[in-house]
């Protein structure tokens, strides 16, 4: 039964990078097209690789934070957040909560962005769902109150041709645990259910949801191995243009990339926590 009239769309994926922000932005440039320094009015730090649809968020702290933001640090470094799209965080935020679900306060926040050289500020109503269910990271809705400054054609071009992101893998321990958070959106069907695992819809992303015998079976060493709670999100699939620009691209910037489903899989090991699927 549906709960919102609100579709469940994913709006960008978080690699949290802890103090070593600007180590892992060093190693994605080598392929993305990374967005200038953001500095949040919460005391986090970022890069975006922004895409036609959706984006992805190295988030980290300056080394010598006061660490406002120290609900996020304890998670592991690697793909720990999914935030979802919303037009209404707090009327969302209510209906949701109306229903059931586990939700937080929404707060807003900002950061400043350069715009030809005049300052403007981007700002972003948030709130998390499922906070006490989920291990390892955070789902959240994002509300984006200027959308014109983050999806700006000038940082939507990338050297290794990726258009958006497609895929999200979760492997869990409780997948009855987070196919009943994500349900109840206008857009959910029932849950794919496969021996592989199940999947879920949101926009043009499907979140892929296996055990851990099923992840190691597909992926083997290219996800990291283990981890504490019920679940860990472990790897990100990316539609590009062209997969032989992109194995250039991967090349140029040191990768050795191992053929996967007719694509091109980079380990975790090699990208900040996280396994990038380059696919057509």
């Amino acid at each position: 039964m549906a709960v919102t009239a609100q579709p469940l769309i994913l709006d960008h994926a978080v690699i949290g990078v802890l103090d070593r922000l600007d180590e892992a932005a060093a190693i994605y440039r080598n392929g993305f097209a990374l967005t200038p320094r953001g500095y949040h009015t919460l005391g986090s730090i970022n890069h975006l690789a922004v895409f036609g649809e959706n984006y992805l968020e190295l988030l980290g702290f300056p080394p010598d934070s006061d660490d406002k933001r120290t609900e996020l640090w304890s998670y592991p470094v690697g793909l720990n957040g999914l935030a979802f799209r919303t037009t209404d965080a707090a009327g969302l935020q209510r209906e949701l909560g109306g229903a059931g679900k586990s939700v937080t306060e929404w707060r807003d926040f900002s950061r400043p962005v350069d715009v030809g050289g005049i300052e403007k500020s981007a700002s972003f109503p948030t709130f998390q769902i499922g906070k006490e269910a989920i291990s390892n990271g955070r789902f959240f809705f994002c509300q984006h109150n200027t959308p014109e400054l983050v999806w700006q054609p000038r940082d939507q071009s990338h050297p290794n041709g990726v258009l958006d992101i497609v895929d999200v893998f979760i492997v869990s321990r409780a997948p009855e645990a987070l196919t009943e958070l994500l349900g109840g959106f206008a857009n959910t069907a029932a849950p794919e259910i496969s021996r592989d695992g199940i999947a879920i819809h949101a926009g043009i992303v499907t979140l892929h949801i296996l055990s851990e015998a099923a992840a190691a079976s597909r992926f083997g060493s290219a996800i990291p191995a283990s981890f504490d709670g019920n679940e860990r999100k472990v790897a990100l699939g990316l539609k590009v243009r062209a997969l032989e620009a992109t194995a250039d691209a991967l090349a140029k910037g040191g990768f050795s990339p191992r053929s996967f489903e007719g694509g091109l899989l980079v380990d975790a090991d090699a990208a900040n926590g996280v396994a990038l699927w380059f696919k057509e």
